[in-house]
């Protein structure tokens, strides 16, 4: 079997076990009327987590947080097993791409009516609504979010003899200038991608950018749509950068440049990036962004990355629990926090009132035109290094692949990937 699909029905049916026995849990109630401590997990390399625990318990004096931060690529087993053993935590933060594998579980308490409830819901980042419903049932809320953008390195394009204030706005302008930039020295990539060349990212927002789409709606008929003209094309265009020299050569064939990337980044050796602005903390005087990455057209789009969070199912303090959610979401200084980890601030309205700058305002615009795939099989068919997306891709781009037919040829099977997602679950 294939590993992406052991993947995704392992985690199925880790889960699916689990839910068998979750009624064997706690009883999900409240310690009478004493302090009470939260149990929270926090996806590890969410920096901005523990500040905002210290903050909302000096604001909650009843309550105190016991945090602990978990790997990614163990989170979802290792939450397969509390449910198992009874004993969830209060608060679950997660990649924001595993909100509707958790949702369709059944594992995460429906907070539609509290959510409803808050002042605030209409300003919160509208993709991270979406990914944590179901069925019109919100299960889990964005705490901690980042979007994908275009920048440049100001001096390079003065010495290329380009307006450091004007950025290329189309694909087609993003090879001319970096042909430019790359003819200014030895040692100058004219184009770098720090995310993965062609991948969800800061390949997707490209596609999306020109109307393209990755996956249908989700559901027991969702497709997967990697032959769409415009996810091609996009792909192709990295295949272009490659063979023309002009992406940022990486450490080992078919591999991302990843941190000696960005640190050729940083060093001012690359002219335009598309990655996150946390990858310039304390540069920002040396680039320029704007809100997302282009298409062939002109327009911008971005992916919406970050952290959502949810109370599991027989959390033992969820009224406790929503109280830490409803903060994370809604308080100024959560905001603030999360704008000092270099993360945006779910509350899009909020975020943009902290902006102090263009740069800033770049950073909370992204989310504005940011979106993500919904699948409960999305593992399997994009992250998974082994799985369609990520290996027919990458054989395009570095290796020469035909790319409508090796795209058709990974459309066929991440849609086995999602019949057999859908199938474990019933």
């Amino acid at each position: 079997m294939d590993p992406s699909r052991r993947a995704v029905l392992g985690l199925g049916a880790g889960l699916m076990t689990a839910a068998g026995l979750a009624a064997c849990g706690s009883s999900g109630q409240k310690d009478g009327d004493g302090p009470v401590t939260l149990t929270v997990w926090a996806r590890e390399g969410d920096n901005s987590m523990e500040d905002q625990m210290g903050a909302f318990e000096a604001a909650h004096p009843g309550i105190t947080v016991q945090l602990s931060s978990v790997s990614n690529d163990q989170y979802l087993t290792k939450f397969a097993n509390a449910i198992r053993s009874g004993s969830v935590p209060d608060l679950i933060n997660f990649d924001i791409i595993n909100a509707p594998l958790l949702a369709t579980q059944g594992q995460l308490t429906d907070i539609t009516e509290q959510s409803k409830g808050l002042a605030n819901l209409e300003d919160l980042a509208p993709a991270g609504i979406e990914v944590g419903t179901l069925e019109d049932a919100i299960f889990s809320l964005p705490v901690a979010l980042t979007g994908s953008q275009m920048f440049w390195n100001k001096a390079l394009f003065e010495a290329a003899g380009l307006d450091p204030e004007v950025p290329p706005t189309t694909l087609a302008e993003v090879k001319e200038f970096a042909e430019k930039i790359q003819a200014t020295g030895e040692g100058i990539s004219g184009f770098s991608t720090i995310g993965g060349a062609g991948g969800a990212f800061t390949g997707f927002p490209s596609g999306w950018a020109d109307g393209g789409e990755i996956v249908s709606d989700p559901g027991p008929d969702q497709v997967s749509s990697f032959s769409d003209p415009a996810m091609v094309a996009m792909v192709a265009w990295y295949q272009d950068m490659w063979q023309s020299g002009l992406m940022q050569p990486t450490d080992e064939p078919n591999q991302d440049p990843g941190n000696v990337g960005q640190q050729n980044v940083l060093e001012g050796n690359v002219g335009i990036i598309f990655t996150g602005a946390n990858t310039f903390s304390g540069k920002e005087d040396q680039f320029g962004s704007v809100a997302g990455i282009p298409g062939t057209s002109g327009e911008l789009a971005s992916f919406l990355g970050g952290n959502q969070a949810a109370i599991p199912l027989g959390a033992p303090h969820p009224e406790e629990a929503w109280t830490l959610l409803e903060w994370l979401v809604s308080d100024q200084e959560a905001a603030e926090l999360n704008r000092t980890a270099g993360w945006i601030a779910p509350d899009l309205a909020l975020a943009e009132s902290l902006a102090s700058d263009d740069w800033a305002a770049a950073t909370v615009g992204s989310l504005a035109v940011g979106r993500l795939p919904i699948s409960i099989a999305y593992f399997a068919i994009i992250n998974d290094p082994n799985g369609p997306w990520a290996q027919n891709s990458q054989a395009v781009i570095f290796e020469g692949a035909d790319p409508a037919t090796t795209m058709a040829r990974a459309q066929e099977q991440a849609d086995q990937l999602i019949a057999d997602a859908y199938r474990q679950i019933g």
